[in-house]
């Protein structure tokens, strides 16, 4: 199937965006990578701010969802479906040597841009909430606060896929992320 204008515009976003950050991909760039002219880019977009905010809606979030595997598995204790999502985030040779794309957004334009925030925080709750599921649907030892976890699991995994491209590798991802994943593992009753 031949890919419409807009998806071509919107992976070519996606891909600027990650690599460079938003302030550091400039309008020349996108209408190169799209190799179209100035006028179907703003046929489909007002402006860069609606092309990002898009491509968090359409392109992010759905692979949040591809790149953390968080579903309820019938007959499988939700902790051990996020350990075991946290080892394939080191299959995720992009994800570790560039980071979280959602988190590398979040850091660069929520704290400037409201509609950053908010958009990103929808994707950011989603998450929270299916880890937040999966530890409901665990049976853990008593007084664990599940809330707090799930968004500490968030921090960590984020935390150590979003060093520098020369500080991070598959090796450095596992040798961090054993440590959450040995507390989670003491955590199971």
């Amino acid at each position: 199937m031949m890919q419409t204008t807009r998806e071509k515009i919107l992976d070519a976003v996606f891909k600027l965006v990650y690599i460079n950050g938003y302030n550091g991909t400039s309008m020349a760039m996108i209408l190169k990578e799209c190799g179209i002219p100035k006028g179907s880019l703003y046929h489909y977009f007002k402006s860069k701010k609606e092309m990002v905010l898009t491509v968090v809606k359409e392109r992010i979030n759905p692979r949040m969802n591809e790149f953390y595997q968080l579903d309820v598995e019938e007959g499988v204790e939700g902790i051990d479906t996020i350990i075991s999502t946290l080892y394939k985030v080191s299959k995720k040779e992009l994800l570790v040597s560039n980071g979280c794309p959602l988190n590398r957004l979040n850091q660069e334009m929520s704290p400037v841009d409201a509609d950053f925030e908010e958009e990103i925080n929808l994707v950011y709750d989603s998450l929270r909430n299916k880890i937040l599921l999966l530890l409901n649907n665990s049976s853990l030892v008593e007084g664990i606060d599940a809330e707090s976890l799930s968004e500490f699991i968030i921090a960590t995994v984020w935390g150590s896929i979003s060093l520098s491209p020369k500080q991070s590798s598959q090796k450095r991802y596992l040798s961090t992320i054993k440590h959450l994943i040995n507390y989670l593992k003491s955590l199971k009753v």
